[in-house]
C-alpha cells in the first residue's frame, strides 16, 4: 500500500506533463506489487465461486484492492505516456470561423447608354479586317418583275360589312383556312414569281422593291451599318427627313435590322445574290455592336427596339444560311442569336410586355418587335423559355377593353387603329385562329377601314395580319397600299427609291424607316407563306 501511496504522491498533474523520463524512471522506481502463484489464485477463485461464505473473504482480502488500484493508476501512466508522445503543441489553440454565403445573384439588366452614330463607326471599323477570304455560295440573280392581273375584282364595301355577322355566309371563308406554317420558303426568285403572281404583286410593285434596296444599299455606312441619321455619312444630309431630334433612342442596331430585314425579305442573302456583301458587312456591324451583358448579348443602344429588331434580322439571315448539309445553318449567327434570345427573355415585365428598358412595364408596339423576333428565334428550332410567349399573349389581351378585339397602346387606354393592326398579327402568330367569331369581326373591320397609306406602321401589321389570315377583303387591301406606294416612291436624285409620309411613326424614324417598312409591305406576297391558307391549296 504504501509503494502504491507513494506512485499516486509523486504523479504530477495533468495540466503540467512532465518530461517523458521522469515518467519511465518512475514507473521503473515502483516496488513490485507481490502476487500468489497461478495455481493458488485458481484454488482461491474456485473456493469463492463454490462457496457463498468465500464472497465475505473475498471482500476483506487485502490484496484485491491495492491490486485494483495498481491496475488503474499503470493505466492512467500508459495514457499520459502515449498523449506525451503526440506532436501537439498544448500551448496552441485553434478556431473555427464561419460565414453565410452570399446568395445567387440577381441577373440584373440595365439599359446602355445611347450610342452615337459616328463613335460606333469608328470604334467598329477599328476592329474590321481589312479582306476576308470567305468561299460564298454562286449569286442567283431575282427574275425580272413579274405581270400580274388581278385575280378577282375589289371586293365590294357591302361584302365586306357582311362578314361583321358570325352568321354571314361569307364568313364561312375564314373557316376554310388550315394552318400552312408561315415560312420563310418563298424568298427565292421562284417564289417571288410564283407567289407575287398568286397573291398579288404587279412589275410595278417589284421594281420599286428593287428601287428601294438599292436606295438602302447606297446610305449603308462604311462600318456596315445604317443610321437613323441622314445627316451622317454617305448621305451627308443630301436627303431631307432625317430622323426627328427628340429625346426618344434612335439605335444604329435597329435601323441595321430593319434594313437586313428588307433585303431577307426579297431573297437576299450573306451567302449569295447581288447585294451579299451589303447584308454580310450590316450582320458584321451587329455581330460587332453586340454587348456582352449579364444574361445574354445587348443590342439596346438606349432602346429595346434595337434588341428585337436587330435580333429578328439575325434570326432570319441564321434560317436562311441553312441547307441541306448543314440544317443548323451558320454556327457564329447561332450562336449570336442564341445569346440574343436570352437578353430578350429575361428582359420581359412580369405582366408579360416589354418596354424601352430591361424588365420594365412595356406596350404593344415594343411587345410587337419581341414577339417577332423571337418567333424567329424559334424558327431556328432554338427552344424558348415554356412561358415567355403565353405570358406576352396575356399581355396582348389585356390591353384590349372588351371582346371585340380593339387594341390599345397600355391597358386601359382607349384603343386605337395602329395598336389594334399589331395585336391582331401578334395574336395569330400566338396561335388565335381567323376563324374565331372575335377574329373574324376585328380583321373584317380593320380590312372594311382601309390602310391609312400615310401609317406605313399600322399599314404593315394590318397588310400582315389579312395575308396570313388569307382575308376575302385581302384584294382590296393590297391594290390600295401596292399601288400608293409604287405612285408616292421618290424618282429623282438622292432620293430615288425612298419614301417618306410625315406621321408620328415617320417623323421618329424618318426616311429610312419609312423606305425599309415600305420595301417589306411591297414583298408581303413572298416574304412570308400565309400562316393559314386555302385547303385546296394543300391536296391530299
Amino acid at each position: 500500500m504504501a509503494s502504491e501511496t507513494d506512485i499516486t504522491g509523486t504523479t504530477p498533474p495533468i495540466a503540467s506533463a512532465p518530461p517523458v523520463h521522469w515518467v519511465a524512471e518512475t514507473i521503473c522506481a515502483a516496488p513490485p506489487i507481490e502476487t500468489e502463484p497461478p495455481q493458488q489464485l485458481d484454488d482461491s477463485l474456485q473456493s469463492v465461486t463454490s462457496a457463498p461464505e468465500s464472497k465475505k473473504r473475498l471482500a476483506h482480502d487485502p490484496r484485491v484492492i491495492p491490486g485494483l488500484v495498481s491496475t488503474i493508476l499503470h493505466t492512467v501512466v500508459l495514457i499520459l505516456f502515449a498523449l506525451l508522445t503526440l506532436p501537439v503543441d498544448v500551448r496552441e489553440s485553434f478556431s473555427i470561423r464561419a460565414r453565410q454565403g452570399e446568395a445567387t445573384p440577381v441577373v440584373k439588366l440595365e439599359a446602355l447608354p445611347k450610342q452615337d452614330d459616328q463613335r460606333t463607326t469608328e470604334a467598329s471599323l477599328a476592329e474590321r479586317p481589312t479582306s476576308v477570304a470567305i468561299a460564298w455560295a454562286e449569286p442567283s440573280e431575282i427574275a425580272s418583275p413579274v405581270s400580274h392581273e388581278p385575280r378577282s375584282a375589289p371586293l365590294p364595301d357591302e361584302s365586306l360589312k357582311q362578314l361583321s355577322t358570325a352568321d354571314a355566309p361569307s364568313a364561312r371563308v375564314l373557316l376554310s383556312r388550315i394552318p400552312s406554317g408561315g415560312g420563310l420558303s418563298g424568298r427565292t426568285p421562284e417564289g417571288r414569281k410564283q407567289l407575287g403572281e398568286r397573291f398579288g404583286a404587279t412589275a410595278e410593285s417589284e421594281q420599286a422593291v428593287e428601287n428601294a434596296l438599292q436606295w438602302l444599299a447606297n446610305h449603308q455606312r462604311p462600318n456596315g451599318s445604317w443610321s437613323f441619321n441622314l445627316e451622317l455619312d454617305p448621305c451627308n444630309g443630301r436627303c431631307r427627313h432625317s430622323k426627328k431630334n427628340s429625346d426618344t433612342a434612335t439605335p444604329s442596331t435597329g435601323a441595321t435590322g430593319l434594313a437586313l430585314l428588307a433585303f431577307l425579305g426579297a431573297g437576299y442573302t450573306h451567302q449569295g445574290g447581288k447585294y451579299e456583301d451589303v447584308v454580310r458587312d450590316g450582320l458584321y456591324y451587329l455581330r460587332s455592336a453586340a454587348a456582352d451583358a449579364d444574361a445574354g448579348v445587348d443590342w439596346q443602344q438606349g432602346s429595346m427596339y434595337g434588341q428585337g429588331i436587330a435580333l429578328m434580322a439575325v434570326a432570319e439571315a441564321l434560317y436562311m444560311s441553312r441547307n441541306p448539309a448543314n440544317e443548323q445553318g451558320d454556327s457564329d449567327l447561332r450562336e449570336l442569336v442564341t445569346q440574343a434570345m436570352t437578353f430578350t427573355t429575361y428582359a420581359q415585365h412580369a405582366n408579360g410586355s416589354w418596354g424601352y428598358l430591361p424588365g420594365k412595364p412595356g406596350d404593344t408596339t415594343l411587345t410587337g418587335w419581341q414577339v417577332l423576333s423571337l418567333l424567329a428565334t424559334r424558327r431556328n428550332k432554338i427552344p424558348l423559355h415554356y412561358h415567355t410567349l403565353p405570358h406576352a399573349r396575356d399581355y396582348v389581351l389585356s390591353t384590349s377593353v372588351d371582346a371585340h378585339y380593339a387594341f390599345a397602346y397600355k391597358p386601359g387606354m382607349k384603343p386605337d387603329t395602329t395598336n389594334t393592326a399589331i395585336g391582331l398579327t401578334l395574336l395569330m402568330y400566338l396561335g388565335k385562329t381567323p376563324s374565331e367569331t372575335p377574329m373574324q369581326q376585328a380583321l373584317t373591320a380593320m380590312a372594311s377601314r382601309g390602310p391609312k397609306l400615310t401609317n406605313v406602321y399600322h399599314d404593315y401589321y394590318g397588310t400582315l395580319a389579312l395575308h396570313h389570315s388569307r382575308h376575302p377583303g385581302w384584294d382590296r387591301w393590297n391594290a390600295r397600299v401596292r399601288d400608293h406606294l409604287v405612285r408616292t416612291q421618290s424618282t429623282a436624285g438622292h432620293e430615288a427609291g425612298s419614301w417618306h409620309f410625315p406621321d408620328e411613326f415617320g417623323d421618329v424614324g424618318g426616311r429610312l424607316y419609312t423606305t425599309a417598312m415600305s420595301a417589306m409591305i411591297l414583298e408581303i406576297y413572298y416574304r412570308y407563306l400565309p400562316l393559314y391558307d386555302e385547303i385546296e391549296a394543300f391536296p391530299l
